[in-house]
């Protein structure tokens, strides 16, 4: 029964820092309460604890992400090899085409933001890293899926594994990158590409995001083209830092 207890204060607890990180501005007790749905005086002993170790800061009543999420997401992403692989390769895509560049992580089935290169221009993306993304309409998931069995895809997808869906997917497999035409977000458009590990499977991809505006269909076959050989040039990095990290273990 204790075990039960302790585990589930850790899933609250979780449930908070979610919830804040969401939010991105300071709140009371009773906000974080009720976004929660959790009794107030629970949520008070939870953040009196995180508040210790530094993971929320507390000022005049109200509480806001602290500095330990920092330490921790720069942990993680100090251990996925291809953020630092990837890094020159989205600098170099960044400034070619001044639009807003994305690495993506995948892992267990599940699409997450790693990286963002932000574009010069006023108009940008909403996106944040650590974000969970979707594989169904980031062009960045779809290109992922498309390099996956389709029993993996059913697994994965679900209901949401359709007919159409790998139709789709057999049209970006033949084409090389895939485009999200504003299904993800109203008014932008994207474009992206697998990147694959020494065995041929789909490890994270990278995306170029930019106003439909700015992105027609004109300028999307040259994206798709350059998101395509950054993504090759990231995957034949990232097997050639495995290749020396195992050579020297």
């Amino acid at each position: 029964m204790k075990n039960q207890s302790q585990i589930r204060v850790i899933d609250r607890a979780f449930t908070l820092l979610f919830f804040m990180a969401h939010e991105k501005r300071p709140m009371g007790v009773t906000e974080i309460a009720r976004g929660v749905n959790l009794p107030k005086a629970t949520v008070y002993r939870i953040l009196d604890s995180l508040a210790v170790q530094r993971m929320v800061i507390e000022r005049e009543g109200s509480y806001e992400m602290g500095p330990a999420t920092l330490f921790l997401a720069d942990a993680y992403r100090s251990q996925v090899a291809f953020a630092e692989v990837a890094r020159p390769f989205l600098e170099k895509l960044n400034r070619g085409t001044k639009e807003t560049v994305h690495l993506f992580i995948f892992e267990k089935g599940e699409l997450f933001y790693l990286d963002k290169l932000e574009s010069p221009y006023q108009v940008r993306m909403h996106s944040r890293v650590g974000v969970k993304g979707s594989l169904t309409r980031l062009s960045a998931g779809q290109a992922i899926l498309s390099c996956l069995p389709k029993e993996e895809v059913i697994q994965f997808l679900g209901e949401e594994a359709t007919p159409g869906l790998f139709s789709e997917l057999q049209k970006i497999q033949n084409r090389g990158y895939a485009i999200d035409d504003e299904e993800n977000e109203k008014g932008l458009r994207c474009v992206g590409a697998a990147i694959m590990d020494a065995h041929g499977d789909p490890v994270g991809a990278i995306s170029i995001s930019a106003p439909v505006y700015r992105l027609d269909f004109q300028v999307i076959s040259q994206y798709g083209e350059d998101v395509c050989q950054t993504a090759k040039f990231i995957s034949e990095a990232l097997i050639r830092y495995e290749k020396e990290r195992s050579q020297n273990t």
